[in-house]
């Protein structure tokens, strides 16, 4: 099981990688094919999102009795081989084409891996486990960093894309070679029987006819808002307002993802031991996370010193994952095992689209429409709002029944 996780993390890094290494490359890749700031806002945002939408529930409901290692080692080479050929496009619809795909394979591999993580755990495990896990999302972007600032820079966009397809590719042809679809208590009948998409319904009923975990499901969405929102604008903002260079802003990512990676075990971990003893801290841990940062975060948008605004900026990018894994565990609580991966790709897909779709695309108008040299230092704190909403939320979902 050890090498099963290793190996798991490492496509789930691998999935980042590949996700947000456009995003690094975006300028370079724009001026080599002579595209426009829409076009490769498509490509970068709704693109993505939408395929990724799209692809993540019919993708779970398979995972949820099909096999689930084959779902992934297979998703991961599609993805992989989408980023490569990606080197390779020379004009708008290819890019288009890659990005739909890539978007669209890395849908299916999460799910099946959350469920293959959860059997077999209870609610502190399943808590900690999480947390290690969404980890390898700050080690993805991280490694896109360096593919796309460092590898990009020395050898061009092409060959950072290809060498970041092959990262990808590698896990998952290891995963197919030398580990097997672990053994399931359960039997999966209940897809068999009432039909494929009656799971479906079974988890949307699961899910949202439990307040608690509504709540919990509508508070991590909603905070994916300011988080995407963080991710796109932020190095833009260090430019601005600080006159970062972009390889500084750059460093500053890399320095966040760093932080979050070691903020998101530490929490998993406080939050594991709290919820074996009462499990209403899945939800008011969450909250707590989410309102301890946003002080610091305003602090940051709004200190004339770059020093004192990176001081402040570690808080923030300490715990900007640390809400998904007491969420997914609270989520897998809800639903049956079989419908667990099922329960991981609605929020994934919804989190996706809502985030990627609203977030960015919101700061922007905002700040379009202030205007002046402040308008996107207010255009971000105005998502602050929006994280304050999340956190009210996940603090009054309603206590667990004993």
């Amino acid at each position: 099981m050890r090498l099963m996780y290793w190996l798991l993390f490492s496509i789930y890094a691998a999935n980042y990688l590949d996700r947000q290494v456009f995003s690094v490359l975006l300028e370079a890749i724009r001026k080599d094919l002579s595209l426009g700031d829409l076009e490769m806002g498509l490509l970068s945002g709704l693109t993505f999102s939408v395929a990724y939408g799209a692809a993540s529930i019919p993708a779970a409901i398979w995972a949820s009795a099909g096999n689930r290692r084959n779902l992934i080692s297979v998703s991961a080479l599609i993805w992989g081989g989408a980023t490569v050929l990606a080197g390779f496009a020379s004009n708008f619809v290819q890019l288009f084409l890659a990005r739909a795909v890539i978007a669209a394979a890395e849908a299916t591999s999460i799910p099946a891996s959350h469920s293959i993580l959860s059997d077999g755990t209870q609610t502190g495990g399943r808590v900690k486990l999480f947390g290690q896990f969404v980890s390898g999302s700050a080690v993805g972007g991280l490694l896109a960093v360096f593919f796309g600032g460092f590898v990009g820079h020395q050898f061009g966009w092409r060959v950072a894309l290809v060498c970041a397809g092959f990262v990808g590719i590698i896990p998952g042809i290891l995963l197919f070679f030398l580990t097997s679809e672990p053994k399931r208590d359960y039997g999966g009948a209940h897809s068999a029987k009432a039909g494929k998409f009656a799971i479906l319904q079974t988890t949307i009923k699961a899910i949202f006819g439990n307040r608690r975990s509504r709540m919990a499901f509508t508070a991590e969405t909603i905070n994916q808002i300011v988080l995407a929102s963080a991710v796109s604008w932020y190095p833009t903002f260090l430019v601005r307002s600080h006159g970062f260079s972009q390889i500084e802003a750059a460093a500053t990512a890399s320095f966040g993802g760093l932080l979050a990676i070691a903020g998101t075990i530490i929490t998993s971990k406080v939050l594991a031991r709290l919820s074996n003893r009462n499990r209403v801290w899945l939800t008011r841990g969450p909250a707590i996370t989410v309102l301890v940062g946003k002080p610091f975060s305003v602090i940051f948008l709004l200190a004339d010193q770059p020093l004192f605004a990176l001081a402040a900026f570690i808080v923030p990018a300490a715990l900007s994952l640390s809400t998904y894994p007491p969420t997914f565990s609270l989520l897998h609580e809800t639903v049956s095992p079989e419908e667990r991966p099922i329960a991981s790709a609605m929020l994934l897909s919804l989190a996706t689209v809502v985030g990627l779709g609203i977030g960015p695309t919101m700061v922007g108008l905002l700040s379009a429409g202030i205007g002046g040299p402040y308008s996107l230092t207010t255009a971000l704190l105005c998502t602050q709002a929006i994280g304050l909403t999340a956190a009210a939320i996940y603090w009054f979902a309603p206590e667990p029944r004993a």
